[in-house]
C-alpha cells in the first residue's frame, strides 16, 4: 500500500478555502435586496444547519469512507455558490446556506479522521499534530490568496461571476480530493463486528464519557481554546473604535493571518514540550494574558500582541485535539469530532448573543476585557481539573 500523500491533502486544503466570494458574500446579498437583519437570520441558520447534520455526518464518515465524504462536502459547497449565482430571493439565499452547512458538517471530524487512520497506518500518528498543522496553514493561506483575488478580479466581472468562479474551484478540488489514500479503521471493524449506526454515536459517547483527559480536551476545546476563531468575525469593530482609517482593518486582518499561520506550524514544535492538558491550558492562559495587555494598550501598536494572542490560542486548540485523537482507538473520530463540531457552533451563538449584549452596556475595550479575563479564568479552572486527574489519562505519546 502506498504512503498517504500529504500534498494531496495541503493542496486540497488550499483551494478549498481559495475561494474569492468569501470576501464580498455579504454584499452579493444587499445588492440582491437582503437587508441587515436579513442576513443576520441567514447566518443564523448556517449556524442551525450545521448543528442539525454535524452528529448525523460525523457517524455516517465513520461508517463509510471519509475521502468520498469530503469530495462531496466540495461538491455541496459548490451549489450553494452556484445557487447564489442565479438567487434573488431570501429562501434561496438560505437553501445555499443549508448546503454549505452540510457540506461543513461533513468536513469536520471527518478531515480529522483521514488524516489520523492514514498516518496510524503509515506507523506515523506522533506527527498529526504537524500534520494537521500544516494543513490548517495551507487552509488559512489559502483564505488570504482567495480574498487578494477577489480585490483583483473585482474590478473586471461582477460579484455574481465570482460566485460561479468559487463554485468552479470547489469542483476543481473534487480531483485532488480523490487523490487522498482512504484508511478508516472503525469501518473496516465493522465489517467484523455488527455495530448499528446508534451503536456509533454511543462508542464515542462512552468514550467521552469514561475518559477523563478526553471529555476535558473536549470541553477545553468548545469553551475556551476556541476563542480565537469565536473573535475573527470583529476585528474589524477593533479598527472602527480605534478611529482608524479602513485600511487598518486590512492591517488587523494580515496580522491575523500571519499568527495564526505562525501558530499552525509551530504547534509541532511545541507539542515536543508540551504534551498534557495542564500544560496546555497555562500556554492558553499565557496567551489569554496577551489579549489582555493588548486590550490594556488599546492601540495599534499593540496589534502584534494580539497576534501573539492569537499564535497561543491556535497552540493551544491544535494539542487539545491532537489529545483527542489520542485517547480514540476503537471508536469513531468523526463521530468523536463531531460533538466537538456541534458545541462549537452553538458556543459560537451563545457567544455572538453574548458579545452583542456586552457590546450594548460596555465600551468595545471594556468587552475585549472581560473576554481576556474569562480566557484566563477558564485556563486557571482547566489547570485545577487537570491536576486532579491521573497521569496515565493525561499523557498521550509524543
Amino acid at each position: 500500500m502506498k504512503t498517504f500523500n500529504v500534498r494531496f491533502l495541503y493542496v486540497s486544503k488550499f483551494i478549498s478555502q481559495c475561494l474569492p466570494i468569501y470576501a464580498f458574500y455579504t454584499i452579493l446579498f444587499i445588492d440582491r435586496g437582503m437587508s441587515v437583519p436579513d442576513i443576520a437570520f441567514l447566518m443564523a441558520l448556517w449556524s442551525i444547519f450545521t448543528i442539525i447534520f454535524e452528529v448525523p455526518s460525523g457517524v455516517l464518515a465513520d461508517r463509510w469512507n471519509r475521502r468520498n465524504m469530503l469530495a462531496i462536502a466540495a461538491v455541496l459547497q459548490g451549489l450553494c455558490f452556484l445557487i447564489w449565482f442565479i438567487s434573488h430571493t431570501f429562501l434561496m439565499f438560505a437553501l445555499g446556506f443549508a448546503f454549505w452547512a452540510v457540506a461543513g458538517a461533513f468536513t469536520s471530524g471527518t478531515e480529522e479522521g483521514l488524516i489520523y487512520d492514514n498516518l496510524k497506518c503509515d506507523g506515523r500518528e506522533n506527527s498529526f499534530a504537524e500534520v494537521y498543522g500544516k494543513a490548517r496553514f495551507y487552509a488559512d493561506a489559502g483564505i488570504a490568496a482567495g480574498i487578494v483575488t477577489a480585490g483583483v478580479i473585482v474590478s473586471f466581472v461582477s460579484i455574481e461571476i465570482i460566485a460561479l468562479i468559487s463554485a468552479a474551484v470547489c469542483f476543481v478540488n473534487v480531483i485532488f480530493i480523490l487523490q487522498l489514500r482512504e484508511k478508516n479503521y472503525y469501518s473496516e471493524r465493522l465489517k467484523e463486528e455488527s455495530v448499528g449506526f446508534f451503536g456509533t454515536f454511543k462508542d464515542a459517547a462512552v468514550l467521552i464519557k469514561g475518559s477523563g483527559s478526553a471529555l476535558v480536551s473536549l470541553l477545553f476545546l468548545i469553551l475556551f481554546a476556541s476563542l480565537g476563531d469565536y473573535l475573527d468575525e470583529y476585528d474589524a469593530l477593533i479598527i472602527n473604535d480605534l478611529q482608524l482609517s479602513h485600511i487598518w482593518v486590512s492591517v488587523i486582518l494580515t496580522v491575523r493571518f500571519i499568527f495564526v499561520a505562525l501558530g499552525d506550524v509551530l504547534a509541532s514544535v511545541i507539542q515536543k514540550k508540551v504534551f498534557s492538558v495542564r500544560q496546555i491550558s497555562f500556554l492558553y492562559g499565557a496567551a489569554c494574558i496577551f489579549l489582555l495587555i493588548f486590550t490594556v494598550l488599546w492601540n495599534r501598536c499593540g496589534f502584534i500582541i494580539f497576534g501573539l494572542a492569537l499564535t497561543g490560542m491556535v497552540i493551544a486548540e491544535i494539542l487539545s485535539v491532537n489529545i483527542l485523537q489520542n485517547k480514540i482507538k476503537e471508536e469513531g473520530r468523526a463521530t468523536v469530532m463531531s460533538f466537538y463540531g456541534v458545541g462549537q457552533n452553538v458556543v459560537m451563538i451563545c457567544f455572538s448573543l453574548f458579545y452583542a449584549s456586552l457590546a450594548g452596556i460596555f465600551t468595545l475595550q471594556q468587552v475585549y476585557f472581560i473576554i481576556s479575563v474569562y480566557g484566563i479564568a477558564g485556563s486557571l479552572v482547566f489547570c485545577l481539573i487537570s491536576g486532579i486527574m491521573k497521569n496515565k489519562d493525561e499523557k498521550y505519546p509524543r
